[in-house]
């Protein structure tokens, strides 16, 4: 089983690899300066040169090691009481995906991820979020952006769009935010990890693959800092959402 994993893995084409080493450049940069707000566009990227259930596969080892040290830096400034708002929603939402992506077709498949791109993508560039406190409308709203953040999770990687949005609508420290989004990357992923494998989805092909690509995944943690550290965060968010848009109709328009 091990040989004809490695042999997989050598057979990987170029473009391919350059296209992977980009996506996790990304994601590390994302993880590391904007709170996983930018990992929307991993799998969608990975969609030009991979078939839908090999990027969404490939992309979870990866950020399972980013989420190590997520933790490891925000250990226990996480806020328990939007842990247990959000969780129940979210491992819900992880649930749902997973069956659907056991019987969609490559071509639906592409079409959900090209949607939820370009809804996650136009919300971030056009929509604002005024603060909720009645106790009615944030049980509500966590419980409709958990169950958004596991689907989308599953589907793309990208669980952070619709947690941005609850958090844009609550009062919480800087800190609070990335640490309590941390823990539930990590906790998503690590129930994403027992699925995939459970339903072979994930393969050892994949891990070695991601594996290849550590070095570049710790070079995207330094860049993130960098550039957090002199660029607007709203800014440069909002220009990756206007880039979101426009990758989610690209990959539309390459079905047709």
């Amino acid at each position: 089983m091990t040989a004809p994993a490695f042999t997989s893995v050598l057979q990987t084409e170029p473009t391919q690899l350059l296209v992977i080493a980009l996506v996790v450049l990304l994601s590390g940069i994302s993880k590391s300066g904007f709170a996983g707000a930018l990992g929307a566009f991993s799998v969608p990227l990975l969609l030009l040169v991979m078939s839908p259930k090999n990027a969404i596969a490939l992309m979870l080892p990866l950020l399972i090691v980013a989420d190590v040290f997520s933790l490891k830096s925000y250990w226990k400034l996480w806020h328990y009481a939007e842990l247990k708002r959000l969780l129940p929603g979210t491992f819900a939402g992880i649930a749902l995906a997973t069956v659907f992506l056991q019987g969609a077709s490559e071509f639906w498949l592409t079409v959900a991820i090209a949607g939820l791109s370009v809804a996650f993508g136009v919300r971030g560039v056009f929509f604002r979020h005024n603060k909720v406190s009645n106790a009615k409308q944030v049980n509500v709203l966590a419980g409709v952006t958990g169950t958004l953040a596991g689907i989308s999770t599953t589907l793309i990687h990208a669980g952070g769009p619709p947690l941005m949005v609850y958090f844009n609508s609550r009062t919480v420290s800087t800190s609070g935010y990335i640490a309590t989004v941390a823990v539930i990357f990590a906790l998503m992923n690590v129930v994403k990890l027992v699925t995939f494998s459970a339903t072979g989805l994930l393969q050892l092909e994949h891990v070695l693959l991601a594996l290849c690509f550590i070095p570049v995944a710790m070079l995207g943690n330094k860049l993130g800092i960098m550039i957090a550290a002199k660029l607007a965060p709203g800014r440069f968010v909002k220009v990756m959402n206007a880039l979101l848009i426009l990758l989610g109709i690209a990959l539309i328009i390459k079905l047709l």
